[in-house]
């Protein structure tokens, strides 16, 4: 057996480490040989003579293959063993690592650590998106459903998908009617005593959860009470489960059940109204809107939660029992989505609205379908895009369906009439005109063009009878705005491209012709009665729109500001 001396190294630790080989032995190696490396404090800076001192820590490394034991001198220690006289209390033997196994674990624990960190955050944004998609499709839906029933003698959805069908022998309005609104259409027509109604069964038509919109025109010939105008159900007595819209002591009344909304405006019998509700899943608002006009709006409103049960007109469920309408119903739209106030004004008053842009020249832009016809008239380039254009007598535009426009059924309410005007002659002549029938019958002249001696191309604006206003010269071959409005607190007044001119002050409108009547653009008929030469138009008229209100200044510098 040859033995070995401790090999004294210094470190820049400034300790000493000491190789205390155990006793070697020739032969087999045993593979549990190990050296002992033993770290001793070096003396101090101030130069006392070095002592040994306390063991701080020994590393045991492999022994290198060069170093022999033999395995069979059991005599000796063994080899596993590191001598006693050589240990310590307080020594920690720790199995030394080489540097590659050492970057090994490092790069492996970082990349399990990325794999980690990609798992857990795949895992925070699913769920995340998974909330915020479930959220959403909790208030709104992403596809807006259009329904709309027109009750033009057909119990259809126009756009084709929710057809309905009558109950209890209901029915149309009469093909001739001379009631305002109804024009050259139909309305369904119900009647409570005998349960009377329109039912949608398939498909579903889903209202929960989203924002909406439902608008109509109703007719009732009795207030007092619970008058359904229509509805859907899917529990009478569950919150928010159960929609219904009535008219109820005179007001308007819808809500989910327990979640409800009065109007404020009082109605009469035997009146047109146009009535809307909104719910906005957003801002958490039902609306209640009476012509055009905002009458009532209540916050903090939950969703509507049905999910089955058919959709009525004419009647609504309100618990415990179903209430039924006396009277007539029509163009009951929906949309599932939140409607402005400015949409719902436009809805409830504009009469009708006529670009003369292509491919339907001649059809009503707005809600009322009031489409019309030309005769010897070309469309050509307008004011905005394109615009219709007369050359003399024999060349019109005629469209039916007006009951509220200086001359027809209703008597002194408030009308507009907006158009761009450019004449292409000095001639005296009517522009706009009002009749009884779509070949004459009573008639006047509403706006026109006089010219005389020294004064060439002004314009006038005439009601029935006087007085008329007339306004200022307008310029051969130019475009020129034209406004005329109407209401009993203001009487006539005159915008010209965009500005206000003139007014009458306070008139009362005497012009009732008792039936819907026909509009002509750029002259039909010879009228009589009023001021306005009974003379053909030349020239082109662009972007008419009429109204029955009284548009303000500022709706008219809108149209004259396109």
């Amino acid at each position: 057996m040859v033995s070995h001396k401790s090999k004294v190294v210094r470190v820049r630790s400034q300790r000493q480490l000491h190789y205390i080989e155990p006793d070697m032995h020739y032969g087999n190696i045993s593979p549990s040989t190990t050296r002992e490396i033993m770290f001793h404090k070096m003396p101090t800076s101030t130069g006392e003579p070095s002592v040994p001192q306390p063991v701080d820590r020994v590393f045991r490394l492999p022994k290198s293959k060069s170093q022999h034991h033999d395995s069979e001198n059991t005599g000796s220690q063994s080899p596993t063993s590191p001598p006693t006289s050589t240990i310590s209390n307080n020594l920690h033997q720790i199995e030394t690592t080489t540097k590659w196994s050492t970057r090994k674990k490092v790069i492996v624990g970082l990349i399990i650590a990325a794999v980690c960190i990609v798992v857990i955050v795949t895992v925070i944004v699913t769920v995340l998106l998974t909330r915020q998609s479930n959220t959403t499709a909790s208030t709104t839906n992403t596809t807006v459903v259009y329904v709309l029933w027109s009750f033009d003698n057909v119990t259809t959805d126009s756009y084709g998908v929710y057809n309905g069908q009558l109950m209890n022998s209901a029915t149309y309005s009469p093909s001739s009617s001379t009631m305002p609104y109804l024009g050259q259409g139909r309305a369904l027509s119900v009647t409570a005593a005998q349960n009377q109604s329109f039912q949608v069964s398939t498909p579903f038509l889903n209202l929960a959860s989203t924002s909406f919109t439902i608008e109509a025109w109703i007719y009732s010939t009795i207030v007092t009470g619970d008058n359904g105008v229509m509805g859907q159900c899917q529990c009478t007595s569950c919150s928010n489960q159960c929609f219904f819209f009535l008219i109820r002591s005179s007001k308007l009344y819808v809500g989910f059940t327990l979640n409800d909304i009065n109007g404020l405006t009082t109605m009469t019998v035997n009146t047109w109204y146009h009535v809307a509700f909104v719910y906005n899943s957003v801002t958490k608002q039902q609306i209640l809107y009476l012509n055009g006009v905002q009458d009532n709006i209540k916050s903090s409103s939950s969703a509507y939660q049905g999910t089955n049960g058919t959709f009525t007109i004419g009647s609504a469920k309100y618990y415990p029992s179903t209430t039924f309408f006396n009277g007539y119903i029509d163009n009951v739209k929906i949309e599932t989505l939140a409607k402005s106030a400015t949409e719902i004004l436009t809805a409830a008053s504009l009469i009708a609205y006529y670009s003369f842009d292509s491919p339907n020249p001649t059809y009503d832009n707005g809600p009322n379908g009031l489409n019309g016809s030309s005769i010897n008239a070309g469309i050509v380039t307008g004011r905005v895009n394109q615009g219709i254009q007369f050359t003399g007598s024999s060349s019109y535009f005629q469209a039916y369906g007006f009951y509220q426009a200086g001359y027809g059924v209703n008597s002194n309410k408030p009308f507009s009439i907006s158009m761009w005007i450019s004449t292409s002659s000095y001639s005296s002549c009517a522009f706009v005109q009002m009749s009884t029938a779509y070949n004459g019958g009573s008639c006047f002249n509403m706006l026109g063009i006089w010219s005389y001696t020294g004064n060439a191309a002004q314009l006038v604006a005439q009601g029935y009878a006087w007085p008329a206003i007339y306004g200022p010269s307008i310029t051969l071959n130019t475009w020129t705005h034209v406004s005329w409005t109407f209401s009993l607190t203001n009487g006539y007044r005159l915008y010209v491209n965009g500005v206000y001119f003139g007014t009458t002050g306070y008139y009362s409108y005497s012009g009732t012709s008792g039936v819907i009547n026909w509009l002509q653009i750029g002259y039909s008929f010879t009228c009589s009665g009023n001021y306005i030469s009974n003379a053909a138009f030349q020239g082109i008229i662009d972007e008419i729109y009429v109204h029955n209100r009284e548009i303000t200044a500022t709706e008219v510098y809108t149209f004259a500001n396109p």
